[in-house]
């Protein structure tokens, strides 16, 4: 956590949609504190949104590949993070403040 709360000390806008629930909803409390956090209740998407220019998707399942074996693709496309970010907006005002 030192890294986001750095980050939104030099003024990053850092925003997590996860799934919350009773299991983790400590952790999703204690990440508010550096990072405006909501419940996004079935969501198996895991992605990053860089500087409205840059992606990072993980594109494995973790419920059925262990995390070790995880692969990112990183793409370097303002055209698609545009694209993708005007999207999570949308996603973003619906889902639910932790």
């Amino acid at each position: 956590m030192p890294s986001l709360d750095k980050a939104r000390r030099r003024g990053v806008k850092v925003r997590i949609a996860a799934p919350v629930d009773s299991s983790n909803k400590k952790v999703a409390k204690d990440l508010s504190r550096v990072a405006e956090v909501r419940a996004a209740e079935d969501l198996k998407a895991r992605f990053m949104i860089i500087d409205s220019e840059q992606l990072m998707f993980m594109v494995l399942d973790d419920d059925k590949v262990h995390p070790n074996y995880d692969v990112g693709i990183w793409l370097n496309t303002e055209f698609f993070a545009r694209a993708l970010e005007q999207m999570f907006e949308i996603a973003w005002n619906k889902f639910k403040r932790v």
